[in-house]
């Protein structure tokens, strides 16, 4: 377990640190409009990628154990279905593109870039598939080298386009996205094949299968959402509501604040199996998992608001004037993600679900609505201070439940008191 949890907590960060070579060459290589458009539509490829995959990565990891000795139908049937969602997704967000957003309407416009979108999200979605089921296989050493794999393809491919074509359309930024895409999901389909036992793809959905996918997956998938999309949403919020330049510098500000808020992410990962192993232990599980957290994320929240400037300025001194005042900002909220993420975990464990959807979505809608106004009024700054309040907020709320949830746990185990007699002695049980 703990090989497979490195590997693919190295897969996250060797993605996180390839993409921001590859924004950082962007950065210097193309208009900071064509960069912000660019960063916004990849933005939204990766909430559609999001959406489509519909929880059926944890059903694959829930479930392939009960299809060990015969996997192949349930991972043609997965497959199968990750594909057609994800393609449907693309296209509707295409129209509402088309139909609901100015800025971003160039990608329904231009039917190579509606073209270059959809390949993206379909090939997107199946290498985040993939990547949970390399997870169900204890084969996270397979994610790691896909991992490098899409991000070296991605620079490389980079150059290639500015070495091929003098233009700085933002489109051209979309194509290394989508050879690194394909290059990542080509290869983890022939890691599949290696890995059981002589697997090949094909195209089958099994119905029985589907249902018992979709069961396992979609409760899952919708505290996941809560938890990704507002994130995802930010960039294109930029866009519409101030400028695709502005957003060059949120979208480089966002990917270093990421880098920090991923430690929460995975601790709060590692506290949702703790609590689903062993429920009775959740206050100390809790509170191993916030230590945990803080020791990490804090000293690399500070680090990073000291080095925010230098860091910013790599891609230009204008990145770095706008930007290291958001950046110090939302690193702060390093502290409230962790009670959030803690207190998710909790629920995913105790089987409250429900609750912590409830809890995610309204927080996000909140925090979404916050940011807009907030970026309307007092541009990048003003944004991020009113996101990390919504965080605060949140957090506030995440730490009395937790409180509550740990003294019903607790009443849950407690022996109930014995009835005593006038004598002294233990009362006789009445009869049934």
């Amino acid at each position: 377990m703990t090989s497979n949890s490195i590997a693919l907590i190295g897969a996250r960060v060797t993605a996180m640190g390839l993409g921001f070579l590859f924004w950082l060459l962007a950065a210097r290589l193309f208009p900071a409009p064509e960069v912000g458009l660019a960063a916004a539509v990849i933005s939204a490829m990766m909430l559609c990628t999001n959406i489509a995959l519909l929880g059926l990565g944890a059903a694959v990891i829930s479930r392939l154990p009960h299809h060990r000795a015969a996997p192949a139908a349930l991972l043609n049937s997965v497959l199968s279905l990750v594909t057609v969602a994800s393609a449907v997704v693309a296209a509707l967000f295409l129209l509402v593109a088309l139909v609901a957003l100015p800025e971003l309407s160039v990608v329904a416009e231009r039917p190579l870039y509606g073209a270059l979108f959809l390949a993206t999200v379909v090939f997107g979605t199946l290498v985040l598939l993939l990547e949970q089921t390399s997870t169900a296989l204890r084969r996270g050493d397979h994610a790691l080298v896909r991992g490098i794999v899409q991000g070296v393809v991605t620079v490389v491919a980079l150059v290639a386009v500015v070495v091929v074509s003098d233009a700085t359309d933002s489109l051209l930024l979309l194509v290394p996205w989508v050879a690194a895409s394909f290059a990542a999901m080509a290869l983890g389909v022939d890691q599949l094949h290696r890995s059981v036992g002589g697997y090949r793809a094909r195209w089958s959905i099994g119905r029985p299968l589907a249902r018992e996918l979709f069961r396992s997956g979609l409760p899952n998938h919708a505290l996941t959402l809560a938890e990704r999309a507002p994130a995802l949403l930010l960039p294109v919020i930029v866009v519409e509501v101030l400028s695709p330049a502005d957003n060059a510098t949120w979208y480089a500000v966002w990917m270093m604040a990421l880098i920090v808020f991923t430690v929460p992410v995975q601790v709060g990962m590692a506290l949702f199996a703790e609590v689903a192993d062993d429920a009775g232990r959740l206050a100390a599980s809790v509170r191993t998992a916030v230590r945990a957290a803080l020791f990490v994320g804090v000293p690399a929240a500070i680090l990073l608001a000291i080095l925010a400037h230098p860091l910013l300025s790599l891609l230009g001194s204008g990145y770095a004037d706008q930007g290291a005042g958001p950046l110090r900002i939302l690193v702060v909220a390093i502290l409230p993600l962790t009670l959030v993420q803690a207190y998710f975990a909790a629920c995913r464990g105790s089987g409250r679900l429900g609750e912590a959807i409830a809890t995610g979505w309204t927080s996000g809608a909140v925090a979404l609505l916050a940011a807009a106004i907030a970026a309307s009024a007092g541009g990048l700054s003003a944004m991020a201070f009113a996101w990390l309040l919504v965080q605060v907020a949140t957090a506030v709320w995440a730490a009395a439940r937790l409180r509550r949830l740990n003294r019903a746990r607790r009443a849950a185990q407690t022996p109930a008191p014995v009835a005593l007699s006038e004598t002294g002695l233990p009362a006789a049980v009445p009869p049934a």
